[in-house]
């Protein structure tokens, strides 16, 4: 069993050692090594911290975890010299905005890099040069002196917002300082007035933590983490406090929290359910637990959280990461697949809870990682690193280096863990979990044809506010070998569906409208009841073969569903009037999607089948089927919402119905998905009379002989045909006479014929232009033009031309236009018209016009609020927050322009604004994070603002009526920004150290609902 050690640590030394950089600190550095205890307090103007000498740290100094903070390294002195010293009103408070940025000094939080100056200052290791620096240390000193000042008389600490007693900020300082303390009890250079009022301030903070109703009353129990990281903390330090009150205090706490914060289902309380937090919070934190004496309760929460998460991330063999069951997650929207989850930090619960090695990273991984840093270079394997460390300096990730230990699973293990999950591991079963206190349900299933699970329960009010990302009912549907095939997403933003256009909406549910308001049953807190065979059931007794029956209804008794876990998945849905029934379905790029009758479905356009009864997603000879009953038409649209970081793609399955409506679903081995049942072997028109049987692997005689595809020859199809027919004879299905039939067909076949020629106009065109393609050639009966690149497919009868129009949001590259031609003879040619989209003349590579909803919802990813292409505009029309943005999908620009309309609709301040971000480094990054943002108010002012160090530049002009253009053209380092139809920038700037490279582009708002228009973004070469 594994236990927070304190003797495995790297302290401070008591002398200075000899570094092994070629040059000592006070060469490197102009300032003086420490030998010499340093004041405290510290008062006056404080020596700046030189920056770092990269160039002469040999990167195979850093050991294991140490690789981590080498980015931390070449901001150290950025982030000490941010410690301010102009006057002794906030002397020594940290200024840096690189940590909880736009927080004044009310907030005790912003100050937890203290332990990041104080790792540096005190740890000697050869690449750490500012061991004992003397600047660093005054510097930390003033920092540590101010952060005391911070406490409130009872013992807590403030946190921003008006959070004056907070949980939050105190449960972190117990935890992040008692580490601290840690570095600094053996270094001689730190004077003991300073641990010693260090040690008091946390023992007060302990007291009140334990004691305070902030914790230990309603709010505290929504938060497990906050609540957590304190108790960590406390389990680290009262060793130092020596007081058997505390102490058995503590043990109290310790229990009750179990308790309150974590679920009998086994997830951590955090408002409810919140994975991000539970696994990357309080897993995290929990493994930290210093306490010997209580580390067995500790260790039997985690068990039970690891049972429950076994439900929660579902494993993908091909991608080789974890799909999450994010419909359940009240607090992250959109976090639906890691490809790594490392469970504890550094991975340490996988040395006690063997399968939370199946999350995170190996050890064979961890050490070619680690090799290869050894074997670069600062300036190509940490400088450019440090940028992107500088904009979230998380204290959390020293927190882990201090800690020291790690344990990843070698690859064997890993695979071993993988193999306990429940989700994945032979064997079916019905789990029902329950919340008595959020008074929450959970069903989870296993049967042969699928994986499954469902939720019930009602939003929570928090002390933040009424969280409604949640969606109930059916959750996902998994199989070991395809993976999550179904998937049900959170809230797309904040508010529920009403709030937004239906389109938006994708959780796997109902979709009506009541009273004019458009409702979905996933959001309105449907509530269950059992059954077997029509008879009540309790669902902990369900069997794993028992066709349990979930039936479910909002409060308004709108919609009435029950799904039945039988052999197959069945859903039957009854309700008034017309309504939907939505399923997210996820695809791989090498899938086959298709209507139930062979037909596939186009790729990157929407497209309806009205008389279909089915569709069949085809993934590695596996196949889901989805199949329904009675007069239903179905949909199918793309969606550029993010899966799986791009590996996957959301595409909607909407079955509309009137009044009620079954569907079932099921996964099997199925070599041929939408076979073709016909009863008769045909080769074209030409019944041969043979029964078109099925060889036993899910394939019929039809199918093997692929007379549908295209070939490249009428030999090469006589070919196969032959040797199919021949395995056939020999299997003895089929008799020579049989064979002798359909030979004879095929001989006198077109098929592999070229028959038909097909040409476009032009090889190379601009995105939204048109297209003519020719179709010539005998025996032409009818063709159809598709492709992922066109507005919408189009046909045309017999020989001759049809005009095509490529979509306007395309981004220039490769497209494949598709011909299907049918002969008269009832034979089909494929034929393809390859195009290169290119950029305009002027270098435009990019527009939208808002004028097609499925082509913007194709080339956009809205990040947060509310984005929806309606009137001919992109609006963004949600004004609670500041940084609602969308990105152009897959568009990286460095140099070049942006221009956009901007309308004002609304505001809800006066410093409201829209903008464009660019140079973004990844797609949807905040803007406090990469890149550039430009923003205009609708008093006319303009602000460039750079991640990680604020507004960069300002201009002001004429207020804004009704429309205006904003244009940022980006020139290296030099950014110019118009406003309307003016040819003067409002705005040059030049930015010293600039981003550079090419990045997305994206529209933001704050704080104000914005019509956006003419997107149009050019590329110098």
């Amino acid at each position: 069993m594994f236990f927070h050690s304190r003797a495995g640590r790297v302290v401070a030394a008591a002398v200075v050692a000899a570094l092994a950089l070629g040059s000592q600190p006070s060469v490197a550095f102009g300032n003086e090594p420490a030998d010499a205890m340093l004041p405290w307090p510290v008062s006056g103007p404080l020596p700046e911290v030189a920056p770092i000498q990269g160039s002469s740290i040999d990167l195979a100094a850093f050991d294991g975890l140490e690789q981590d903070v080498a980015p931390y390294l070449g901001n150290v002195a950025r982030l000490a010299n941010s410690v301010h010293d102009d006057n002794p009103t906030n002397y020594g408070f940290i200024t840096c905005g690189c940590w909880r940025p736009g927080q004044g000094t009310n907030d005790a939080r912003v100050m937890e890099n203290v332990l990041t100056l104080g790792y540096f200052y005190a740890t000697d290791r050869p690449w750490n040069a500012y061991f004992h620096d003397e600047a660093l240390g005054l510097r930390f000193n003033a920092a540590v002196q101010f952060l005391l000042t911070r406490q409130n008389a009872d013992g807590s600490f403030p946190q921003g917002g008006g959070d004056l007693e907070s949980r939050a900020a105190t449960g972190f300082a117990l935890e992040l300082y008692a580490e601290l303390l840690d570095l600094l009890e053996t270094d001689p250079t730190i004077d003991p007035r300073l641990t010693d009022q260090l040690t008091a301030a946390l023992k007060r903070a302990a007291g009140w933590f334990l004691e305070d109703v902030e914790v230990w009353g309603p709010r505290g129990d929504q938060f497990a983490n906050q609540v957590a990281s304190g108790l960590v903390g406390i389990s680290n330090l009262v060793h130092r406090f020596d007081d058997p009150t505390l102490r058995a205090r503590f043990e109290e706490r310790l229990t009750e929290h179990r308790a309150t914060s974590q679920s009998e289902a086994g997830f951590y309380r955090d408002g409810t359910v919140a994975h991000r937090y539970s696994l990357e919070v309080e897993s995290e934190d929990l493994v930290g637990w210093g306490d010997p004496a209580t580390r067995g309760v500790i260790d039997q929460m985690q068990t039970a959280y690891m049972d429950w998460a076994q439900y929660q991330l579902l494993y993908d063999q091909e991608l080789d990461g974890f799909f999450i069951n994010t419909a359940t997650d009240s607090r992250h929207r959109g976090w639906n697949y890691a490809d790594q989850i490392p469970i504890g930090a550094n991975h340490l619960w996988s040395g006690v809870i063997p399968q939370a090695g199946a999350y995170g990273r190996t050890a064979e991984v961890v050490a070619e990682e680690r090799a290869t840093f050894a074997a670069g270079t600062w300036d190509s394997t940490v400088a450019p690193k440090i940028a992107a460390a500088w904009s979230y300096m998380d204290p959390a990730l020293v927190r882990d280096v201090v800690l020291g230990a790690e344990n990843y699973p070698s690859a064997t293990e890993r695979l071993d863990a993988i193999a306990t999950l429940r989700p994945y591991a032979p064997g079916n079963y019905t789990d029902y979990r329950a919340d008595s206190l959020l008074g929450q349900e959970f069903v989870f299933a296993k049967r042969d044809t699928y994986v499954t699970a469902l939720s019930f329960g009602k939003h929570v009010n928090t002390q933040y506010g009424f969280w409604d990302n949640q969606r109930f009912g059916l959750n996902y549907l998994y199989d070991p070998e395809m993976g999550v095939v179904i998937q049900s997403q959170n809230a797309p933003a904040i508010g529920g569906p009403r709030t937004r256009p239906a389109a938006s909406e994708l959780s796997w549910g109902t979709g009506r409208v009541v009273g004019g308001v458009f409702r979905m049953d996933s959001y309105d807190q449907p509530e269950p009841s059992y059954s077997i065979a029509g008879a009540p059931t309790d669902p902990d007794d369900a069997g794993a073969t028992d066709a349990l029956e979930v039936s479910y209804a909002p409060a308004d008794g709108t919609v009435i569903k029950k799904v039945t876990l039988g052999e197959e998945l069945s859903v039957a849905v009854s309700t008034f009037g017309a309504f939907f029934e939505r399923i997210p379905l996820i695809v791989g790029e090498s899938d086959e999607l298709l209507w139930d009758n062979g037909n596939p479905v186009p790729d990157g356009t929407s497209t309806s089948a009205p008389t279909a009864h089915g569709v069949i997603l085809h993934r590695d000879g596996r196949s889901l089927e989805i199949t329904w009953d009675g007069d239903a038409s179905a949909t199918i649209r793309p969606t550029s919402f993010p899966v799986a970081g791009g590996q996957r793609t959301l595409q909607v399955l909407d079955i509309n119905a009137t009044g009620a409506l079954k569907y079932s679903l099921r996964i099997l081995d199925d070599r041929c998905p939408a076979s073709n049942t016909a009863g008769q072997v045909v080769i074209g028109k030409t019944d041969t009379g043979v029964a078109n049987i099925d060889d036993g692997t899910g394939c019929t005689i039809n199918d093997l002989l692929r007379a549908d595809e295209q070939w490249p020859s009428h030999d090469d199809f006589v070919s196969h045909v032959t040797a199919v027919l021949n395995s056939l004879v020999q299997q003895a299905m089929l008799t020579g006479k049989d064979k002798s039939r359909i030979v004879r067909a095929v001989a006198q076949s077109d098929i592999g014929k070229d028959r038909v020629t097909v040409t476009g106009t032009s090889q190379s065109v601009t995105a939204g232009s048109d297209l003519v393609v020719r179709v010539s050639g005998t025996r032409v009966s009818a063709s159809t033009v598709s492709g992922p690149c066109l507005v919408e497919p189009a046909s045309l009868q017999g020989a001759g031309e049809v005009t095509v129009t490529v979509r306007e949001t395309l981004l220039p590259g490769e497209c494949t236009l598709a011909v299907r031609t049918e002969l008269t003879a009832g034979t089909v040619e494929q034929d393809q018209v390859p195009l290169a989209i290119v950029a305009a003349a002027d270098g435009t590579v990019f527009r939208d016009s808002f004028s097609s909803p499925p082509a913007t919802e194709a080339a956009w990813t809205s990040v947060d609020g509310v984005w929806s292409a309606t009137e001919g505009v992109f609006r963004q029309s949600d004004t609670t927050r500041t940084g609602w943005r969308s990105v152009v999908d897959g568009l990286r620009v460095a140099d070049g322009s942006v221009e956009v309309d901007v309308t004002f609709r609304s505001t809800a301040t006066s410093t409201a604004f829209a903008g464009v971000q660019l140079r973004t480094a990844n797609a949807g990054d905040a803007y406090t994070t990469s890149g550039y943002l430009v923003y205009v108010r609708q008093n006319g002012s303009v602000d460039v603002y750079r991640a990680g160090q604020g507004v960069i530049a300002s201009g002001t002009g004429s207020a804004l009526s009704g429309t205006t253009t904003l244009r940022v053209e980006a020139d290296g380092a030099t950014l110019r920004v118009f406003v309307g139809t003016s040819s003067v920038p409002r705005v040059t700037v030049t930015d010293p150290n600039p981003v550079t490279g090419a990045g997305f582009v994206q529209l933001i708002t704050g704080r104000a609902a914005v019509d956006f228009d003419n997107v149009r973004v050019r590329q110098d070469d």
